[in-house]
């Protein structure tokens, strides 16, 4: 997502996974009307389906990890082919035009339709932008944080300059490598969760989620290195199953809890027990399964281009910004229906997915637009 798909060289299997990547988000967030999410929601329906509270704590525990992953990945062959300063120039560009038009156009549309229609919209957005000076970064943390990242890339090549080793070419981690990084994934996560649980953010600069940053973090880093070794496109055959089939049977297992109703693994919000901990290992351990798992599986068995699957992955980057709205207002519009929370989570979705690239096609053909989306 990080970059032009017409700039950089075309892996298809990393172009599809990461359309899927973006349906799931859509779904994740379709959700969260219906479902017991644990942050803010313009919309929220009155019925609420448990099960959807397990799907947003899977997706979360891997899906935008693996974005980082990703972004990171092709973020040494654009900095090498332009230059640190261009590169730069174009992130900001690309990420910090889409952050500003949101804060000061969609976000205050949005909350004046959805919260504050007690004045007119011009007296709204002055209250809120500029005497209370809301900031409201929504979905867009991600791009925040990859922006932050970018800068902090150009440092470190700038630095590694002064000190240019020759690196050799690192073959794939072993099981052991992979498990302890998994482990320490969780231990460190652990530690943070402790004064800083899920679904609390922190201003750093940035909006983060401290619960999820050294996930997201060190995915990024990792990602960096995958560029350098060539581990993604030639992810071993064995690692990958056995990754995979430790992801899905992680994933498995917890839909399994909340459907049986088993409460032997109570989880607490935070701390030191024995089920937190074995919880945020949990996590670690699926996170790092469907990273690799994911991975080997598209190589696989969706390692092509089609001119439709092609379309579906040059629109992603767009389809990422603008979904929200249009996901929040087809929520509003099928909850009148009064069907079930599970049925409107599907609906939204399937208008949210189709709405989402109709727009994101649309907007792209704007003069001046597609350098941006």
């Amino acid at each position: 997502m990080s970059d032009s798909p017409a700039a950089r060289s075309r892996i298809p299997f990393i172009d599809n996974l990461k359309v899927v990547l973006i349906i799931m988000v859509i779904a994740h967030h379709a959700g969260q009307a219906y479902g017991p999410t644990g942050g803010r929601w313009p919309f929220m329906y009155p019925e609420k389906a448990a099960i959807l509270g397990t799907f947003f704590y899977v997706n979360a525990s891997f899906f935008m990890g693996l974005f980082f992953l990703i972004s990171a990945y092709f973020l040494p062959q654009s900095h090498d082919r332009k230059g640190a300063a261009r590169f730069l120039k174009e992130r900001l560009v690309r990420f910090g035009s889409v952050i500003l038009a949101f804060q000061f156009l969609v976000y205050p549309v949005f909350a004046w339709l959805f919260e504050g229609r007690r004045t007119s919209f011009p007296t709204f957005w002055f209250e809120t932008i500029v005497i209370k000076r809301e900031i409201e970064f929504a979905h867009l943390w991600f791009l925040a944080h990859l922006l932050a990242y970018a800068v902090l890339y150009v440092i470190w090549r700038a630095l590694r300059g002064l000190f240019a080793r020759n690196s050799q070419p690192r073959p794939f981690p072993s099981h052991t490598a992979i498990a302890t990084y998994a482990l320490g994934l969780g231990v460190v996560s652990g530690i943070v969760r402790h004064w800083f649980p899920i679904d609390r953010w922190v201003f750093i600069g940035v909006p983060a989620e401290l619960a999820h940053l050294p996930q997201y973090a060190s995915l990024f880093v990792l990602g960096l290195l995958a560029y350098r070794h060539r581990w993604l496109p030639d992810v071993p055959e064995r690692a990958g199953r056995v990754w995979l089939t430790v992801g899905l049977s992680l994933a498995a297992f917890r839909y399994a809890y909340s459907l049986l109703g088993w409460r032997f693994l109570r989880r607490t919000p935070g701390g030191f027990d024995w089920p937190g901990l074995f919880w945020v290992t949990w996590e670690a351990f699926l996170c790092t399964g469907m990273c690799i798992g994911s991975l080997y599986a598209f190589r696989t068995w969706w390692n092509r281009r089609s001119r439709f699957s092609g379309w579906l992955s040059d629109n992603a980057y767009a389809v990422y910004v603008v979904h929200l709205p249009l996901v929040v207002v087809a929520q509003a519009w099928v909850s009148r229906t009064g069907w079930g929370p599970l049925t409107l989570t599907a609906l939204s979705t399937l208008i949210g997915v189709i709405s989402s690239y109709l727009v994101a096609a649309a907007l792209r053909v704007l003069p001046g637009v597609r350098r941006v989306l």
